[in-house]
């Protein structure tokens, strides 16, 4: 689950820039580059989409009602999350903006594949192998951690606010009313289809896991 790419990326983008900064012929190594570049364009172009996508869904967070079915008013907590949601999206989408007109503009000048593994190119290892550096392998994560940060932050808000409703508040009175109301019911089955899938997003994280030792 660890090794899945999201947590560390380094088996899902470390071997790849160590293979093309290592490989010895050199057609073959402008295809490995060519090709990195290529998926890593359509891969900042899909991203770049979720993420506007989900900053314009937490956006519209802000019209909900601010007073609750129980008559309390919304947790500062919950708008907390939702802004801090807005702003992972808004900077994961401007993180693949950024790599993507940086990968353009190094494609278009002539020596631009020696360029972009120069970029990523890091110190030598003991065994004469060109390792990528760190920063690089992390940098371009960057973008899919905030976008997986801001969908936690929008679950986080949603999920704060349908357990502050089952509360006791000026709408609902514990001497005249059941805590097992349709707001207790609405929390009670958000949690539950929550826990499922997060149990079936862990499970499919760790399905992609690549293991090192087949290489």
């Amino acid at each position: 689950m660890l090794r899945s790419g999201l947590v560390a990326p380094s088996q899902t983008t470390h071997s790849t820039l160590s293979a093309l900064l290592n490989e010895d012929d050199a057609q073959e190594r402008d295809r490995l580059t060519e090709k990195w570049r290529d998926h890593k364009l359509q891969e900042l172009n899909f991203i770049g989409v979720v993420g506007a996508l989900l900053a314009g869904v937490l956006t519209s967070t802000g019209s909900w009602p601010s007073v609750l079915s129980n008559g309390k008013r919304q947790p500062w907590s919950v708008r907390a999350f939702w802004f801090c949601g807005i702003l992972f999206a808004l900077f994961s989408v401007l993180i693949a903006a950024q790599q993507t007109l940086r990968l353009h503009r190094l494609s278009a000048h002539r020596d631009g594949l020696a360029y972009i593994r120069r970029c990523m190119a890091g110190g030598v290892h003991r065994d004469g192998r060109v390792r990528p550096r760190r920063g690089q392998v992390y940098a371009w994560q960057a973008s899919t951690a905030l976008l997986t940060a801001a969908v936690i932050c929008m679950i986080g808000g949603i999920t704060v606010l349908v357990w502050m409703s089952t509360e006791w508040g000026p709408f609902k009175d514990p001497e005249t009313e059941s805590w097992w109301d349709d707001d207790a019911r609405l929390a009670v089955t958000f949690s539950s289809v929550l826990v499922l899938t997060l149990t079936v997003f862990m499970v499919a994280q760790a399905s992609l896991t690549v293991d090192s030792t087949g290489e």
